[in-house]
């Protein structure tokens, strides 16, 4: 490795140039794509992966001992913040608009090796600990290599199970721990969780378990039934009643608001409970707005009547569905006798049962989208009551995914069975 012996002076000037190039080039930059919308939404989103992601993998390193930062100026649980933001910008929006181009895994190696060089020139602005490059290899490999690849992927519209799954990892990094921190740190308080018994942090977790369920599921049915991201600047094509939605119109703000008061009863810190209100207030003022200049304009009529039927905030018992789906069971499969005749004494809503000589297979009565085996029954129990959606949302959150694995994508027929 190599230490150029920097002064302290010069240091501190590279970290204001790493603080103003970034902002600068993503301003430049941006404007020379003005007029190609997509580019734009692309470098938005590879910042809000980056800057979610960011912070608390440095904060997971400096744990571990792989580095720490000197100085104590505008810092965050360790971290600089003024790095962290700017880093948020270099690593995201910046690249990929000077090299939209450029293979995310060739620049990252490029990265790699200069960073290998220079580390340890970089004291007493970080000072390198044991295990530092593999920590800055799995920050990369966790951090900046996806944020790239989401930009890419959104510009061309391409790979949306994908990039629906990193705005979603990326977003819950965003709002249940930088969004704590930033609170925390400017009203008081710590996460602390070293004073927490390893029962009481998985109590946590279990707590927190349904609610995530809750806004992952709303994700995959904007994916799988709207064929776009919750994200109004990647809207969906379709509107979305299936799945959850038939239940509750703002699954991911409930998730985002109940979650943020069980943090915040957690960690004893009432300022993170009243995120809560900060929900109610977005969703109150730019959902009902995007609703109304958005949603009610491409679906004039779906919409409206959607909206009559279906809450905002307190999920109905049962599901309202308009147009009704199909269960095919083959009577000659014992298992498949028995399910359907559970789910006929659970008097579903909107389905229709018959019978064939194939296997399981549900069509949903919306689209007409096609899922098999497994992820068909699971599909039915969005047909009986709340309790059941919940259970179906969990397994799909699993089946889909890996059935998208092994299957590669959906067909063009519409089988939507391995999203």
């Amino acid at each position: 490795m190599i230490n150029l012996g920097l002064s302290y002076d010069f240091l501190m000037l590279v970290r204001a140039m790493l603080f103003l190039a970034p902002w600068l080039g993503t301003l430049l930059l941006g404007w020379k794509y003005h007029n190609h919308p997509r580019m734009l939404i692309a470098g938005l989103f590879s910042f809000l992966y980056t800057i979610g992601l960011l912070l608390p993998m440095h904060v997971l390193a400096i744990e571990l001992g792989m580095w720490h930062y000197g100085g104590d100026t505008l810092m965050l649980l360790g971290m600089p913040a003024d790095i962290w933001f700017a880093g948020s910008l270099l690593f995201g929006p910046a690249i990929f608009f000077a090299f939209p181009r450029l293979s995310p895994l060739v620049f990252t190696v490029g990265c790699i090796l200069v960073q290998a060089l220079t580390f340890h020139s970089l004291a007493p602005l970080v000072i390198a600990g044991e295990g530092w490059f593999v920590g800055v290899i799995i920050i990369f490999g966790i951090v900046h290599i996806p944020a790239l690849y989401l930009a890419r992927w959104t510009a061309q519209d391409v790979c949306l199970p994908q990039r629906a799954a990193l705005l979603a990892w990326g977003f819950g990094f965003l709002a249940f721990f930088v969004l704590p921190t930033l609170i925390m740190h400017a009203m008081g308080g710590a996460w602390q969780l070293d004073r927490y018994s390893l029962c009481a942090i998985a109590l946590i977790f279990f707590a927190l378990a349904p609610w995530m369920v809750l806004g992952l599921s709303a994700v995959q049915m904007f994916v799988i039934h709207g064929e776009g991201t919750p994200i109004p600047f990647d809207r969906t094509k379709y509107l979305v009643r299936s799945g959850i939605y038939a239940y509750i119109t703002n699954p991911m703000q409930l998730c985002s608001a109940v979650s943020w008061m069980i943090i915040g009863l957690f960690l004893q810190n009432m300022f993170i409970a009243l995120a809560a209100v900060m929900a109610f207030i977005f969703v109150q003022g730019l959902v009902r707005w995007h609703h109304r200049h958005d949603l009610a304009v491409r679906f004039p009529e779906g919409w409206l009547e959607y909206k009559q039927h279906v809450p905002d905030w307190v999920p109905r018992w049962k599901p309202w569905i308009k147009h009704v789906s199909t269960l095919t069971y083959n009577p000659d499969v014992p298992l498949h006798t028995c399910y359907r005749s559970w789910v006929q004494r659970c008097h579903p809503i909107g389905l229709e049962i018959i019978q064939s000589s194939h296997g399981l297979s549900y069509k949903d009565g919306n689209r007409g989208l096609l899922f098999d085996g497994s992820a068909a029954a699971l599909c039915v129990l969005f047909h009986i009551n709340f309790l059941t959606a919940w259970i179906g949302s969990f397994g799909l959150l699993m089946v889909l995914p890996w059935q998208w694995i092994r299957r590669r994508g959906w067909k063009d027929t519409g089988d939507v069975d391995g999203l």
